[in-house]
């Protein structure tokens, strides 16, 4: 019998980027296309409509559930249908982010007004005779700041060799600190208000960012009989606060009396039903339990905010 060559098996294709061994039109270890061609001007005009096409048609699908059925997106979520909608933490990012930086182009309500007729008041001086500062005449805080600590961090040839180093930063840190809370106090009402609306606007991203696990927090709290995750409430927050951003985007909108007072009302609405949809419960009481937990989470917020502003002032931030 001749001896007859036999042909090696051809080698079973894998992945190009994980090496895994590939059985269809996609790796089932990464996800990435198995058939892989030079890269052409054509192919990436076809690549750049397709991710776009993708990313658009998850949007409007997320935010169509997001609007139409409150809470059907956080029970999708959990019972694992996910691939179609953009992600809770990147939903909550992207809203958050148009709405701050459109509210920063536009005006937007102050926090702290100064007293009618009190604006160019001082905010509070010692000396009830002296003239209240302009805007010209206020310094700012950074340069009496930068004047105190020089000051003070330029001490006498003689007593340099006999101060520590830790007493001068600290003699310094205390200048720095008490120069601007001087300056502070010396503007007038309007100039103050000013400033910590300032503050407040700047500070509230991140202000509210965190106070996001606070809320999921006090949903825990709230529906402690549940036996729920903590990550489960820490969802609902966050697919609630992109609806809230959401809205607050459309308010910026000049919209007609009746449709405005619409949106205004349709957060506390908005909550009450997906609260019951995702955890159950009656209407009422549901109802009243949004009422306690708007309120305690409003004074939070009020407070972080302010918080926030005053140390932003105090920092010279």
């Amino acid at each position: 019998m001749s001896e007859q060559a036999v042909a090696a098996p051809a080698p079973a294709p894998s992945c190009k980027n994980c090496a895994a061994p590939l059985g269809g039109a996609y790796c089932a270890a990464c996800g990435q296309e198995a058939r892989i061609e030079t890269p052409t001007v054509g192919e990436f005009l076809r690549e750049f409509v397709q991710d776009q096409m993708a990313l658009e048609g998850k949007l409007l699908r997320t935010l169509k559930l997001l609007i139409a059925q409150p809470g059907v997106l956080t029970l999708d979520y959990i019972a694992g249908r996910r691939q179609c909608y953009i992600r809770p933490l990147r939903l909550y990012l992207a809203l958050s982010v148009v709405f701050f930086a459109l509210s920063g182009l536009l005006s937007h309500p102050d926090w702290v007004q100064a007293s009618s007729g009190d604006e160019d008041k001082p905010l509070f001086s010692l000396n009830s005779k002296a003239p209240p500062q302009t805007d010209a005449q206020q310094a700012p805080s950074s340069d009496a700041g930068k004047s105190a600590a020089a000051a003070v961090s330029k001490p006498a040839a003689a007593d340099e060799a006999y101060v520590p180093e830790q007493v001068r930063d600290f003699k310094t840190g205390y200048a720095l600190l008490d120069a601007r809370i001087h300056a502070f106090f010396s503007q007038t009402q309007k100039q103050a208000s000013a400033q910590i609306n300032r503050a407040v606007v700047n500070d509230a991203p991140v202000a509210m960012f965190f106070l996001l696990p606070l809320f999921a927090g006090l949903l825990q709290l709230a529906y402690l009989r549940h036996h729920l995750r903590y990550g489960v409430h820490l969802l609902f927050a966050l697919h609630f606060h992109a609806f809230v951003f959401l809205d607050f985007l459309l308010q910026e909108i000049p919209w007609p009396d009746i449709v405005a007072a619409v949106l205004k009302l349709a957060i506390p609405i908005y909550l009450v039903l997906a609260l019951r949809r995702v955890y159950g419960g009656k209407l009422w009481t549901t109802g009243l339990g949004v009422a306690a937990l708007m309120l305690v989470y409003s004074v939070l917020i009020a407070i972080t905010l302010f918080a926030a502003a005053v140390v932003s002032i105090l920092l010279g931030g």
